[in-house]
């Protein structure tokens, strides 16, 4: 049976679907995931069946979203129309993709089940919709209205509180804006999708569309209660399933990094992951200089836009080595630190590692992230991209490496982490989901 997990995204969103899709063909079922060309070399590593989304996901951020941007501190308050004006975009040719992808030439090749994430829901549901299939939603952040925390949408950092009184009222309403601001700049394009392509009538903007999970769907949190407690006013049909991680035990590393890490204490890795800088090689002096004031070895993840000089494999200055993607499973364990934007797959192993986190976060849900890391004392005070300096990072990284506590707290929760299971938790909701949809529909 094939189920078709259609995902835009950054690596930090393909990385776990990936993880789930191994862990559904484990039982039997056939998988074939979607995601940006550029990420079809990833996905057949580890010989899952790939069908590309249409657009680029570079592309839609060299086009919608300037770098300056990403390095200022108005990021938060132009998210929602940044957002909008990518989905506009994807969602023209994603329709006619997804269709494509789980279709199937007869009843019997088609998909019996859809999983959507957060920047697919809309259209993957309206596909299961015509083709009968099951329909999962999946999220990486908190993405349901609750009275603990606030939208990461909205402007300031998403503190937890215990939910009561005028502040827990307040937090819950924030939701609300997103997603009536989403209503109106995504579902025109989503209707337009729904009657030219797939012959469905358009959905209302007060429905409960757009939240496909409230018509009886499960939805899955695909992160740790030990990071995030589930709030207890979230609906019965959100499932924290944990983290889900793929791990690399064949992985040999280039001569280059093997060697430098041989040649001394382990160093501090530094990445920004797809968050675009308005000046990389600037980006890489700053954190360079950084680790001179700390006193620290470093690598640095230059092959993305954020930081360096697009440099790999080449020590760019002494005990400093710039590197290419390199599994987290396996590299961030032989480091000191992690200085990293906060997405939630960079977050997620770091923490698994048991390693003191430094987060200089931009937007959304890295904001809220960072947030929890310092608040489980599991890194130093979060530093937001646009107060970002060597100074603060060279003392955040002083801490982090030689602050006991702080690296026992981070120990003791990498090995909560590690002992969840986060993909078998979810493969046996979508099982259990699929087997109930497949009986009701006979």
């Amino acid at each position: 049976m094939l189920i078709t997990i259609p995902t835009a995204g950054t690596r930090g969103d393909v990385q776990p679907a990936i993880a789930l899709g191994l862990g559904l063909e484990r039982v039997g079922y056939q998988v074939r995931l979607m995601a940006f060309e550029e990420y079809r070399q990833v996905v057949a590593e580890y010989g899952l069946d790939f069908y590309p989304l249409r657009v680029s996901l570079q592309t839609l951020l060299e086009r919608h979203g300037k770098a300056d941007l990403f390095d200022s501190g108005a990021i938060q308050i132009l998210f929602v129309p940044f957002l909008i004006r990518i989905f506009n975009e994807m969602y023209e040719s994603m329709a006619g993709d997804i269709l494509q992808a789980a279709g199937g030439s007869t009843i019997e090749d088609r998909s019996v089940a859809i999983i959507g994430n957060a920047a697919t829901s809309m259209l993957a549901y309206a596909v299961a919709e015509k083709l009968g299939a099951a329909y999962i939603e999946t999220s990486n952040f908190p993405a349901w209205a609750t009275r603990r925390f606030p939208s990461i949408l909205w402007p300031g950092v998403a503190r937890p509180c215990d939910g009561r009184g005028l502040r827990g009222a307040l937090n819950r309403l924030t939701y609300e804006p997103g997603g009536w601001a989403a209503n109106l700049g995504v579902l025109p394009v989503v209707n337009r999708c729904r009657r030219e392509i797939l012959g469905l009538p358009p959905a209302s903007f007060f429905g409960s569309y757009g939240k496909p999970a409230a018509l009886g769907f499960p939805a899955l949190a695909c992160f740790s209660e030990h990071v995030l407690p589930r709030p207890p006013d979230w609906p019965e049909y959100v499932h924290v399933t944990g983290y889900w991680f793929t791990d690399t035990p064949d992985y040999t590393p280039p001569t280059e990094l093997a060697r430098f890490l041989e040649a001394g204490p382990p160093p501090v890795y530094i990445g920004f992951g797809s968050m675009p800088s308005r000046d990389p090689g600037k980006m890489a002096d700053l954190v360079i200089r950084a680790l001179r004031l700390a006193g620290q070895r470093g690598l640095l993840f230059t092959s993305s836009g954020g930081l360096g000089k697009g440099m790999t494999l080449q020590e760019i200055e002494q005990d400093v080595l710039a590197i290419g993607s390199t599994p987290y499973d396996w590299l961030f364990p032989r480091c000191a630190a992690v200085v990293h934007h906060g997405g939630v797959g960079t977050t997620a192993s770091g923490l698994r590692a048991g390693l003191p986190s430094i987060l200089v976060p931009i937007v959304a849900d890295q904001l809220l992230w960072a947030q929890r890391v310092e608040e489980l004392g599991a890194g130093p005070k979060p530093i937001p991209r646009s107060r970002l300096t060597a100074e603060r990072l060279a003392e955040a990284i002083r801490q982090a490496v030689t602050d006991p506590l702080m690296r026992q707290r981070a120990a003791a929760l990498g090995e909560e982490i590690r002992l969840e299971d986060g993909v078998g938790n979810a493969v046996k909701i979508i099982d259990q989901h699929v087997k109930e949809h497949l009986r009701s529909a006979k």
